[in-house]
């Protein structure tokens, strides 16, 4: 049953036994026993389904009896982190194409719709994908070296309700914005968020203890940085660990995309009706 389906989805996708062999780490032999009745590896049926563009249950022939949602969960589970992570990226990315309305918008790139590493690296600008609709927007990075993708549905009555005021979002980038600050925050997130004395913290970025002592305390009122005082025989000392790291990494990689120069945008749909705020 399973290599009926296979043979199936891997003539539909285009590929050949040896094609998919490659994909999937097996000989083009392995490949045609599986379509000849022979069963594949349990641990082998993620990379099958990736390569074939389906999910393990339809693998099975239960393609109907599941939602896409739950299907989808299941196989994204089941590959680990690193596999389905980029399995999610994919999803996603293909959806946003389908959201375009251009059938050959893959045209010259990867089979996930980024751009090769060598085409990024031959003529050195960087991809991107953006979409703003009445509905929401998307805005992707897509290198196959680092690729993200920022996906928002459109409140009712719009964004803005949800933003912090303009004066505490002033006090935010103030304090990034001051000397030393990132450079402080940067040496925070090479640790593995243990807690880090005032001292060692101030050793590491060269600056005298008081003057981190006061930046540290700015980053803990952005909530950037935590402080959490420890007791000790002489007396309670200071330590500090790194806060909201799923938000920092966003906020670096949208500040490096306003400042990146030589990009080439791989899709952009812009159809909003509606002011953004």
């Amino acid at each position: 049953m399973i290599g009926k389906q296979i043979k199936k989805y891997r003539t539909k996708k285009g590929l050949s036994q040896e094609e998919l062999g490659r994909v999937v780490g097996v000989t083009t032999q392995a490949v045609s026993k599986w379509e000849r009745g022979g069963v594949p590896d349990a641990e082998l049926l993620p990379k099958i389904a990736g390569a074939l563009g389906i999910t393990i249950n339809m693998l099975y022939e239960q393609d109907q009896i599941r939602s896409l949602e739950d299907a989808l969960t299941d196989e994204i589970v089941e590959m680990g982190l690193r596999d389905g992570f980029s399995r999610l990226f994919s999803f996603v990315w293909k959806t946003t194409l389908g959201f375009s309305g251009l059938d050959d918008a893959k045209k010259g790139f990867a089979d996930d719709g980024r751009a090769p590493g060598e085409l990024r690296e031959k003529n050195g600008y960087h991809y991107y994908a953006r979409a703003s609709f009445d509905d929401g927007m998307i805005n992707a990075k897509m290198d196959t070296d680092i690729g993200y993708c920022f996906f928002m549905p459109e409140p009712e009555n719009g964004y803005a309700q949800f933003f912090a005021d303009r004066e505490q979002l002033s006090e935010t980038f103030s304090v990034l914005a001051e000397k030393d600050a990132l450079t402080i925050l940067f040496y925070m997130y090479t640790r593995i968020n243990l807690p880090v004395s005032l001292s060692q913290i101030a050793a590491n970025v060269n600056l005298d203890v008081k003057r981190t002592e006061e930046l540290m305390e700015k980053l803990c009122r952005i909530n950037l940085a935590c402080c959490m005082p420890i007791e000790t025989e002489n007396g309670e000392m200071k330590s500090y660990t790194y806060y909201n790291e799923t938000v920092v990494i966003p906020m670096l990689c949208s500040a490096k995309e306003l400042l990146d120069k030589k990009v080439i945008h791989w899709g952009i749909w812009f159809d909003r009706n509606i002011p953004l705020f």
